[in-house]
């Protein structure tokens, strides 16, 4: 039974002591009458954690599609932008869509994906998804995505979810919104993971009206790896409805316009 993982990467999850919580995500099946979410929760965990968490998925199985938000690859030269994120930012800049600069962040030490890139290919993980875009089902492949682009494209926005910053109100107000569209395309892409009550609690609109604080962090982490898991499944399953932008200095998969 194949395996679908989405993670909402804590940028500074290679440190000792993890401040920042991992939206983590885990769809088993492989259609209607067998898919199901196994797991669906944030926390904060190390890289290594995760890596373990992966392996001992893809121990039990034949095929693991990993969809991560967070930079997996560079240019050898630390310097230099990657062109991915400039594509991105001029694609999706009439959305109001703002890429993170994958290069300044490195500079930061904030190398999370990368680090976990590295230790999922230690695992037998390929990083590059065109075999999966091409219909192969790949056995384990790990790919870089980004929550903003899938929002666009899979919800038909005109503009992006206002829900990362701002005052506690303002941001309960587009966890509402997040939450409405994506409750509306798990029941038509994947009413099985309805049945997991976690999964409904975090798509549930009074989650979001009464979260507070980290709550509030906790549950955008939480629905972040659920869009995730979500673009590993669809793009497994459909895969002619998915493009990858970018090259081997940095790419991402999102669906087609």
């Amino acid at each position: 039974m194949p395996a679908f993982i989405g993670l909402d990467l804590a940028w500074t999850a290679h440190r000792r002591n993890v401040r920042s919580g991992t939206g983590f995500c885990l769809f088993e099946g492989e259609g209607p009458d067998d898919f199901h979410c196994t797991h669906i929760g944030a926390q904060p965990l190390h890289v290594g954690t995760l890596t373990e968490s992966v392996a001992r998925v893809a121990d039990r199985t034949a095929s693991v599609i990993v969809a991560i938000d967070a930079p997996l690859l560079f240019p050898a030269n630390p310097a230099l932008e990657r062109p991915i994120d400039a594509e991105v930012q001029r694609r999706f800049k009439p959305y109001k869509v703002h890429v993170l600069s994958a290069r300044e962040a490195r500079a930061k030490g904030q190398t999370a994906g990368i680090d976990l890139a590295r230790t999922l290919a230690a695992r037998g993980f390929t990083l590059d998804p065109t075999a999966l875009l091409a219909g192969k089902h790949a056995g384990r492949l790990a790919f870089e995505v980004f929550p903003h682009t899938l929002h666009i494209r899979l919800f038909g926005l005109t503009e992006r979810l206002l829900y990362k910053h701002g005052p506690d109100e303002e941001r309960r107000h587009g966890l509402r919104h997040y939450q409405r569209h994506l409750r509306a395309l798990v029941e038509r892409e994947a009413p099985g993971a309805l049945a997991n009550p976690n999964v409904r609690r975090a798509l549930d609109p009074q989650t979001a009206a009464t979260a507070e604080g980290p709550g509030i962090k906790q549950l955008d982490d939480t629905l972040d790896g659920l869009t995730c898991a979500l673009a590993a499944w669809l793009a497994w399953r459909s895969p002619e409805g998915w493009e990858i932008l970018g090259d081997t200095s940095g790419h991402m998969v999102m669906p087609r316009e």
